[in-house]
């Protein structure tokens, strides 16, 4: 699908160590916009799975070793290069490290920038920062309310912040029954089993140990019941060690971290997301994909996760930490398949309706054109 207006030269970065939702973003948006007819570089780390993925879907990567802390001028430097040799445009930045250095390149540079912001905790830090955003920095995306509030509170003028969701591209994001089952034989999941799904970093804020106790209160009554928790990080043994005092056993499944994403998804029949406020969470992936692979979901009233979810049509939101409440949620799910399908069924629509890959392109191509009238020829 091309775009209307003016086509750009855009620079994507993105200085994290990590692949999780912000690194998703930029592969999912790259592509997206290079379908519309742009030109797209990214800019990160040799050595995240970000450069590899952008390989393989063709999308040109200038890598830049962006360090956690220290060398800002060296970076400033090298994206300030990339941009005049490929007459960027626009520079988009989505992580709190490269905002800096490369709102700093694109002044230098002659381009214009714009910042992403995906986490609460990304905006503002340190008097550097400050300057940054209201100096060196055109306009901002926030994902939802909560975070352009901020913004507002840090003294950024409202009419410098645009809302714009996430979305994925509906066609690469399908249930697949045949990879479905080859995942539950993997882990001996049953054809009779109810299979819960949660996908996240094991982090503090992602509140997996709140999903735990919640479940357990469950498995007395839904035997086929089991919990699948996809991902790694900082929790993983104590989450483990969770488990295993609530006499859970094989229950519950720790798969760490998998790329399968399209398989694991269609091996689920339900999808929960216990986030928990105070972390930072605002619009997660996760439950955009469990809505694409046609999954009901229970999520906690967190960040701008409400806004994922039609109460009652396509699935549940309760307040974050209410064990009892989600519980009660995910339970009514396990007790009914036509539930199950029905709402699965509704969250399908509502991310064809509202959260795809081109409404989110078409979107920032609007912040585009009124950040950079006139690009370059």
């Amino acid at each position: 699908m091309m775009s209307s207006g003016a086509h750009r030269s855009i620079l994507l970065t993105n200085a994290s160590s990590i692949y999780a939702g912000g690194e998703y973003y930029v592969l999912v948006l790259a592509t997206t916009l290079i379908s519309r007819g742009h030109r797209v570089i990214v800019s990160c780390r040799p050595d995240n799975l970000l450069a590899e993925k952008c390989a393989a879907n063709s999308v040109p990567v200038a890598p830049v070793g962006f360090p956690e802390r220290g060398k800002l001028l060296e970076n400033v430097r090298r994206l300030k290069e990339i941009v005049r040799k490929e007459n960027i445009d626009i520079v988009h930045t989505n992580t709190n490290y490269d905002r800096t250095a490369g709102a700093l390149a694109a002044r230098l540079g002659g381009a214009r920038h714009v910042a992403n912001v995906h986490s609460y905790h990304s905006i503002s830090h340190n008097l550097t920062h400050r300057i940054r955003n209201r100096y060196w920095t055109d306009s901002f995306i926030a994902l939802g309310e909560g975070a352009k509030e901020i913004l507002i509170r840090d003294g950024i003028p409202a009419g410098k912040i645009d809302i714009v969701r996430l979305g994925l591209d509906p066609d690469a994001n399908v249930r697949s029954p045949e990879l479905g089952a080859r995942v539950r034989a993997e882990f001996g999941i049953g054809d009779e089993d109810i299979l819960v799904g949660n996908v996240g970093r094991l982090v503090p804020f992602k509140g997996q140990e709140y999903l735990l106790r919640s479940f357990a209160t469950l498995t007395p009554r839904h035997p086929a019941a089991r919990l699948m928790i996809v991902g790694d990080g900082e929790l993983d043994g104590a989450l483990r060690r969770q488990a295993a005092a609530l006499s859970l056993g094989d229950r519950v499944i720790f798969t760490g971290f998998r790329d399968d994403i399209p398989s694991l998804y269609s091996a689920m029949d339900v999808y929960a997301h216990s986030s928990v406020e105070g972390g930072g969470e605002t619009f997660p992936f996760a439950v955009l994909q469990a809505l694409a692979y046609g999954l009901p979901t229970v999520v906690t009233n967190v960040g701008e996760v409400g806004a994922m979810v039609e109460e009652g049509v396509t699935g549940f939101a309760v307040r974050d930490r209410d064990e009892e409440a989600f519980a009660g949620a995910l339970g009514r799910f396990l007790s009914d398949a036509a539930l199950r399908e029905s709402m699965g069924r509704k969250g399908r629509e509502l991310m064809m309706r509202r959260f795809t890959s081109e409404v989110m392109a078409s979107a920032v191509e609007d912040v585009y054109r009124r950040t950079d009238p006139a690009p370059r020829p």
